[in-house]
């Protein structure tokens, strides 16, 4: 069951990008991994009609089955077809995922779709903490004022430029504006906050990218998203689906 873990990690964009190289070289020389990638496939699209748990369980039961098959000697002329069989496989697995998939999604949309989440539009209030300049500037986003709130969240960093909290808004609220200049900026320095665990930076900065949509901003974007799954950080679980959509 260990290549169906690494067969999914693959098509979710969470491999090293020297272990892709290789997965992708496995299935033009292992005509079993290239059965396994389409079958892989294969139950992707019954997973997409939203499978009752025992039908997951019995796919399970079933990949057992055909890795069994798979080792029993076969007859000779059957091994000297192989590698046709492997490469019907592949070409099988590639318009699969295509059709049932891994049918692209504009990253613009991923990232317009994510925006409209209530965590970016209204942004959580400390209870019990005076009235400050940060929750002034916080209430006034959540109550749509998001010009002034802005203007409130730089004044802020003007005082204190290593306040993670009015960096992050400023950023997040520069975004929602259109201001995409303005929000990387905001995003470069996060990024480089040090001693701040699980640094957002990276992954709003990929954000900002996908939904500027310029030449060039996507593919950037794209290695952003990959760094963040690779390196543990914050919206690595976003970033995966956005890259097994892409």
């Amino acid at each position: 069951m260990q290549d169906l873990q690494y067969i999914d990690d693959y098509f979710k964009g969470a491999l090293p990008q020297a272990e892709t190289g290789r997965f992708e070289q496995r299935i033009l020389t292992e005509p079993p991994f290239a059965e396994a990638v389409s079958f892989y496939c294969m139950a992707v699209q019954a997973a997409r009609q939203e499978l009752a748990p025992e039908k997951k369980k019995r796919f399970r039961e079933l990949y057992q089955q055909y890795n069994m098959a798979a080792q029993r000697p076969q007859p000779s002329l059957v091994r000297r077809l192989i590698p046709y069989a492997a490469a019907a496989a592949v070409l099988t697995a590639l318009v699969v995922c295509w059709l049932f998939w891994m049918r692209s999604v504009p990253p613009q949309q991923m990232a317009t779709e994510y925006l409209q989440q209530d965590k970016l539009t209204h942004f959580s209030v400390t209870m019990g903490q005076p009235t400050d300049s940060l929750q002034t500037a916080i209430g006034r986003y959540n109550k749509g004022n998001r010009e002034a709130a802005l203007q409130q969240f730089e004044s802020i960093l003007t005082r204190d430029a290593d306040n993670v909290t009015a960096r992050k808004y400023a950023g997040i609220v520069s975004l929602q504006l259109g201001a995409y200049d303005k929000a990387l900026e905001h995003f470069r320095l996060l990024e480089q906050y040090p001693r701040l665990y699980s640094n957002p930076g990276k992954f709003y900065y990929a954000l900002t990218l996908m939904k500027r949509s310029l030449p060039g901003d996507l593919p950037r974007a794209k290695e952003l998203l990959q760094q963040v799954v690779q390196d543990n950080l914050e919206g690595k679980k976003d970033a995966q689906q956005w890259l097994s959509k892409w």
